[in-house]
């Protein structure tokens, strides 16, 4: 009996030791984006986003120079909305806290900007793919941060099947539309999308899925090109994978006719806005994510409650407005496209981020005054938030 106990402790110890993480990173979650500080050989740690849609590692072109890395030859790479063009980095090492994450791989090069100033911050970078395909990768919300394993990992939460179609994570759903007509059908999972659920264009088109839906309204989309393309924004009645399922469910339609959202394969993408309502472990090796509710699961989706996109100019200070919804609060009241935002409720945006901005007017019911500057005269707007769904 005497050695019972010890034994007991060590074999404890063994297993909780065999599971722990191989190494550690905070990450932030700046609107619905995942940022992790990533090490492209013996660089600085860097700002790339984790997208779990990304099959090629992607550099930011100035971040490339500034670092002297040999650019290669020219290449187009597919995105979620087309294609674009660029140049590759051969053998190079991406490293978190200085452990080695794949070594002597491509990165590709190109520019972000777009991105940026659509998102609202600096991105050096974008990782997915080059990272799952070797290790099992856990993103935990409720403590942000982004754990790596080996083999042996903590199995929390539901387990889930997946395949992959072309290096993304795919899998079976099914969707009732507000006909009442039920689809089943196959989606990506994308942790780089800031959305919930986005039907591929081929889908929407064959099931007219636009006269289904009830309301709807418009919106653009931008991806990792710099090309825009046209998205209606609806509801379905439910909408349910594996053991989960959420009703009055907010979902986008894609327009776009080429990239990954013009698949005929696939039905459509599951973005980071549904997928951050959970704590995710990818294993590739063995085709499963762990679904692992956390404390965003009891959130309300929240809505577009002004009918206003906002944007920065070039320079990452200048915000305006890039689209207004036709008949939104903020359209009726008279604010137009390319209008400056100044401040709202009196607070310069530019003491606030851009998801703090859009917070903001998602706040159905709320009365805000937004300070604007239109050819050079500056003009009070007063718009009360009403959801646009």
């Amino acid at each position: 009996m005497k050695h019972f106990f010890p034994a007991l402790i060590f074999l404890i110890f063994h297993q909780v030791s065999a599971q722990a993480p191989i190494t550690t990173s905070l990450f932030e979650l700046f609107g619905d984006h995942i940022f992790v500080k990533i090490q492209v050989d013996d660089s600085e740690p860097l700002d790339f986003i984790f997208d779990t849609g990304d099959g090629l590692s992607v550099i930011d072109l100035d971040v490339a120079q500034s670092l002297k890395l040999d650019l290669d030859h020219r290449q187009t790479k597919t995105s979620a909305q087309g294609t674009i063009s660029g140049a590759l980095i051969k053998h190079k090492a991406l490293k978190i806290n200085d452990f080695i994450l794949e070594s002597n791989i491509k990165v590709y090069a190109t520019s972000l900007k777009h991105l940026e100033i659509s998102i609202g911050r600096n991105i050096d970078g974008i990782i997915g793919y080059d990272m799952l395909q070797h290790h099992v990768v856990r993103l935990n919300y409720d403590n942000m941060k982004l754990e790596v394993y080996g083999d042996n990992y903590p199995k929390m939460g539901e387990k889930v099947a997946i395949k992959l179609h072309n290096a993304i994570p795919t899998l079976s759903a099914y969707v009732t539309l507000n006909s009442g007509e039920t689809l089943s059908g196959t989606y990506y999972l994308n942790t780089g999308a800031g959305t919930t659920l986005d039907f591929n264009t081929p889908f929407s088109n064959e099931n007219n899925i636009i006269n289904k839906i009830g309301d709807h309204y418009s919106y653009m989309v931008k991806g990792i090109e710099s090309t825009e393309t046209r998205h209606f924004r609806a509801q379905t009645q439910t909408f349910r994978f594996s053991n989960f399922s959420f009703d009055k469910f907010p979902i986008g339609i894609s327009q776009a006719e080429k990239g990954v959202q013009a698949d005929r394969k696939i039905t459509g993408i599951i973005g980071n806005k549904l997928l951050k309502r959970y704590n995710l472990l990818f294993d590739y090796k063995n085709s499963v994510i762990y679904f692992e509710e956390n404390s965003y699961s009891g959130s309300p989706f929240v809505l577009n409650s002004s009918g206003i996109d906002l944007q920065y100019k070039d320079n990452m200070s200048t915000v305006f407005i890039h689209n207004v919804v036709e008949n939104s609060p903020a359209d009726k009241e008279g604010i137009e496209m390319n209008d400056e935002l100044l401040a709202i409720n009196g607070q310069s945006v530019t003491t606030m981020t851009l998801p703090a901005m859009e917070k903001q007017l998602m706040q159905e019911g709320e009365r805000l005054s937004l300070e604007i500057l239109r050819n050079g005269t500056n003009k009070t707007f007063k718009i009360t938030l009403k959801s646009l769904l």
